[in-house]
């Protein structure tokens, strides 16, 4: 296991991708997971992705892109025009190497405000992924869907198994899965056999009326157990990237309302007590003033932080896998 990061959490310090690519190696970290391709070059210009493609190379870095999203409503435009885009963008990331590949359904609302249901969503969102089957396939390459806010591991875990988990996978967001009260040992669990990119990151949370709120901080001062998570992801990915994802922002999660537990049919009575359990123990931990007042906290403006928050978790990332004996 090596650790590096998710381009979006240097964002805010308005690198080029060459940068981007400097500033991670500067940082002694192993390589980036960038958030676009047309990100890298809107016209896909291939000079230009060989040269940042050969950069990371050279640096001795890993490099990942992502490809737009899966999930035919929310597609802009013409349908049939955005599966072409995603073919030619397999095509062309897999020119310069970069097969598996990462990607989302949504960003959260949509399970819980759009006008079609959540599951019809994933079930045409598969059907979108298998009209990819033969460029995934000539090409050797995966669509790795993100834990992203919108979908569980219990839902992409089927999903993958429905397209194919040679052309689908898991992009596993360590701290997303609390968005819909899973367990993050046991999310990890579910997701392992199918994921080959990761957005890492911990969190707390702390109860609201309606149910909690999380906060996103650096690798080891959250809630997650990385002594369970990071071995049993090891154990089918010996190799997977550890690529951090940071940033702040709060976000709440209505675990008390009938509704919202209406849109989660796979979450068991036990694994919403042991995250409720994992909320209460973070609430000890801010009343005792072990952790800053959230609220206070989130008024820091994180890119006065970021330099801080990347050297947190990345050290104790690297220590626990060297620890565990996963960076073998």
């Amino acid at each position: 296991m090596r650790v590096g990061l998710d381009t979006f959490t240097i964002g805010c310090l308005n690198l080029d991708p060459f940068q981007m690519l400097d500033y991670i190696k500067e940082h002694d970290l192993a390589g980036a997971l960038f958030g676009g391709l047309r990100g890298l070059s809107n016209t896909l210009d291939p000079g230009r992705l060989k040269e940042i493609r050969d950069h990371a190379d050279n640096l001795g870095l890993y490099s990942y892109v992502s490809v737009p999203t899966c999930n035919p409503y929310l597609v802009n435009g013409s349908l049939e025009d955005h599966i072409e885009n995603l073919k030619k963008e397999i095509e062309v990331s897999a020119k310069f190497g970069w097969h598996e590949l990462h990607s989302s359904l949504g960003g959260g609302n949509e399970r819980y405000e759009h006008p079609v249901a959540w599951t019809q969503h994933l079930a045409d969102s598969a059907e979108l992924i298998k009209k990819l089957a033969s460029v995934l396939r000539h090409h050797k390459s995966r669509i790795n869907l993100e834990t992203h806010g919108d979908s569980t591991t219990f839902e992409l875990a089927r999903l993958v198994e429905n397209v194919g988990p040679d052309i689908a996978g898991i992009c596993l967001d360590t701290a997303n899965v609390l968005c819909h009260a899973e367990d993050p040992v046991l999310a990890a669990r579910r997701a392992a056999p199918y994921t080959h990119l990761t957005h890492t990151k911990d969190a707390i949370m702390f109860f609201i009326d309606k149910g909690y709120r999380r906060q996103t901080l650096p690798a080891g001062k959250g809630a997650l157990d990385w002594e369970k998570i990071l071995p049993i992801l090891a154990e089918y990915s010996p190799d997977l990237t550890i690529s951090i994802e940071d940033h702040k922002w709060l976000f709440d999660y209505h675990v008390f309302d009938h509704n919202w537990l209406a849109l989660h049919p796979d979450l068991t009575r036990d694994e919403l007590a042991s995250v409720i359990q994992l909320a209460w123990k973070c609430q000890k931990r801010i009343l005792s003033g072990e952790l800053p007042d959230p609220d206070e906290y989130e008024k820091i403006p994180y890119s006065e932080e970021v330099e801080e928050r990347l050297r947190i978790g990345s050290d104790y990332l690297k220590a626990m896998i060297s620890r565990l004996g996963l960076d073998g």
